[in-house]
């Protein structure tokens, strides 16, 4: 089955062919050129041969490509098009090369085009042009990071004695990783030799996705292109790998199922089935480690009506730094960093500014409320396990725990499967044997930044002990004194804490809810429905808010008169009492309006606003503060 949806930034799905109508964007405004989207939805057909880069990728893989309707986002092919595009300008006719050369005749079992068959001082070279990231060019030059003692040990703690380490980054040819590029063009040098040409050298010329960056410099890649030597290899070895993985395509084929998932090589560690492969959610390793990313990325999407908010980006609670030799580590800071992430640049630079504009450049303590009232949704704590990669190896609760892989059970107590066929076990927490070394606690607070633009969730991870028990103990005293802990607005800060670790002091930067209110204070917040508060955050697009909110809204002259004239403190009348401002009589009016429409004649007691309401005069308003007017203004919005 063929490519068949986009995935849209809203993460909504259209089929590829409504999106390309005139006019029929599901969005309203398009997130690409039609141009662009019609390059983006080329697919190669099922055609009953399979191609020589299919087979390279895991069986699984394919298999759920040629049988499953899948969906991709537009964005995610950026660099396959782009790579299209340099293919077809390197692909120009000369006298000296043979260029995009296709193996698909009644003699040829498994497909594919080599790019470049090229003479050069009277030798055959065949080169296959690549666009490829740094990650993957450094391999491929031998570059990998190492530990190397520092010459010191630890002197006291769990592990007192043991020799210190620090990361370096080392080359090393034995560790060169080319065998995906190799087994390609090998299998085109025979295809070639069938026909007569025989290639004396195998070349890559790669363009490095993201040269010239500091991560690719950190990771040893220091150009923009790469002209790599590729060996030849046996043709029974190359055979062997392609004959079974034809087979076991077939056989996959042919029975309707595959269960062995792609291999550690092929699925790159689960970071192609996390971020890259476009038909993970038909498998179940994929669905694994899709599902663990959007409990981390967005652990309070689809529970409910409030919990469907989208979330903005991250507040991050460190920055990188590279050590003398490159290598990038994070580093812990005493502020919050704000990392928008909307599909908008323009949106995400404006939200940056009023952050700023809000608590300054390197803010310690910012407003937050908590939108959910179950803190297991809103404040998920696990102990997590990775490796060397960013891919999850077991995740679990202090009591049973779900390995993304058999061989991540190994030397755990196994005490079964999870729904998904994973292997579930013993959580030992910090009695673990990985604790402390791949193990640790993690806490995903998800949080409404009240006084910025836009409604949705901010997410902040934490690994510190510190800040996890801090954060539980404060939601716990808030929820025992108002009846819940959501939707109260609530000061976040970071405070440096002392704490002793390996026998030594050292500063850290905890998380910690401020607690110096008045109960009182804290308690009247109690009074409102959450839902209702709710409902004064703003929209993230100003058009969605004006259609929402528009028939309760004072006129734009009101407000644009109230502002300008409300610059200044009035002056006092000769009573002593001060005039009140257009701003204020404008709420009044706007509240006795509602009043009057919701046909309110009885009356009512509204704590917040502090007196009995029975829909007077507009004037009975003007003592009461802006802030008491806006909360019965919302009240009465919302009732």
């Amino acid at each position: 089955m063929p490519l068949k949806y986009f995935i849209c930034p809203d993460n909504g799905r259209i089929e590829t062919l409504d999106c390309l109508k005139e006019g029929n964007c599901r969005m309203g405004n398009r997130c690409a050129t039609r141009s662009y989207l019609q390059l983006a939805r080329r697919d190669r057909p099922w055609t009953g041969k399979p191609s020589t880069t299919q087979l390279i990728n895991g069986t699984l893989q394919a298999f759920l490509r040629i049988t499953r309707d899948y969906a991709i986002s537009p964005d995610s092919r950026a660099f396959m098009i782009h790579g299209t595009k340099g293919h077809a300008i390197l692909e120009m006719e000369d006298e000296f090369s043979l260029l995009e050369e296709k193996f698909n005749d009644e003699t040829t079992e498994i497909t594919g085009i080599a790019d470049v068959l090229e003479m050069e001082d009277g030798k055959t070279i065949l080169v296959d042009h690549k666009t490829s990231g740094s990650f993957k060019v450094a391999k491929a030059l031998g570059f990998f990071v190492d530990e190397e003692p520092t010459g010191e040990v630890f002197k006291s703690g769990k592990r007192k004695g043991e020799q210190k380490m620090r990361k370096i980054l080392k080359r090393d040819d034995s560790k060169i990783d080319l065998l995906d590029w190799e087994l390609q063009l090998n299998k085109y040098r025979m295809e070639y030799e069938k026909r007569g040409f025989k290639p004396d050298q195998l070349k890559i010329q790669c363009i490095v996705r993201d040269g010239g960056t500091y991560i690719a410099r950190s990771r040893g890649v220091f150009r923009n292109v790469y002209y790599f030597n590729v060996r030849i290899m046996p043709d029974a070895e190359i055979n062997a790998y392609f004959n079974k993985k034809m087979n076991d395509l077939f056989q996959a084929i042919k029975q309707g199922y595959w269960n062995d998932i792609c291999t550690k090589e092929e699925n790159w560690d689960g970071l192609r089935c996390q971020n890259y492969c476009e038909v993970a959610e038909f498998c179940k390793y994929g669905k694994y480690l899709k599902r663990e990313r959007e409990v981390e990325d967005m652990a309070i999407k689809g529970l409910s009506e409030v919990r469907r908010l989208p979330r903005l980006g991250k507040i991050r609670l460190g920055i990188k730094k590279k050590t003398a030799q490159g290598v990038e580590y994070p580093a812990e800071v005493d502020y919050f960093i704000l990392d928008p992430q909307t599909p908008s640049e323009t949106e995400n630079a404006k939200i940056k500014a009023e952050f700023v504009g809000l608590y300054g450049e390197q803010p310690k303590a910012i407003k937050i409320m908590f939108p959910v009232s179950s803190p297991e949704i809103y404040f998920p704590q696990f102990y997590k396990r990775y490796g060397s990669s960013t891919s999850l190896k077991c995740k679990g609760d202090g009591e049973t725990a779900v390995c993304s892989q058999e061989e991540f059970a190994k030397g755990l107590d196994r005490i079964g499967e999870d729904e998904f066929g994973m292997p579930k076990v013993k959580c030992q927490g910090r009695d673990c044997l990985y604790y402390g070394k791949e193990c640790s606690e993690v806490g995903t607070l998800q949080v409404l930044l009240p006084e910025l633009p836009g409604a949705g969730v901010w997410q902040i991870s934490t690994g510190s002990y510190n800040s996890i028990v801090n954060l539980n103990s404060c939601i716990d005293y808030v929820a025992s004194v108002c009846g819940r802990a959501h939707m109260i607005p609530l000061t976040l800060e970071r405070r440096m804490q002392e704490i002793a670790k390996d026998g030594k002091k050292t500063k850290h930067y905890i998380l910690h809810i401020n607690m110096d209110f008045r109960l009182a204070d804290l308690q009247k917040f109690a009074l409102i429905d959450p839902t209702r508060m709710l409902l004064d955050l703003p929209a993230p697009e100003t058009e969605k808010e004006d259609i929402l909110f528009g028939k309760n809204a004072v006129t734009a002259a009101e407000v644009v008169e109230a502002v300008v004239v409300d610059q200044e403190t009035p002056p006092d009348n000769d009573n002593g009492t001060k005039t009140a401002t257009p701003v204020i009589k404008a709420k009044a009016q706007r509240l006795h309006t509602l009043m009057t429409q919701a046909g309110k004649e009885k009356e009512q007691h509204y704590p917040e606003v502090g007196v009995m309401l029975t829909i007077p005069p507009p004037q009975s308003f003007l003592d009461l503060d802006g802030k008491q007017l806006d909360t019965a203004i919302s009240m009465m919005q919302a009732s």
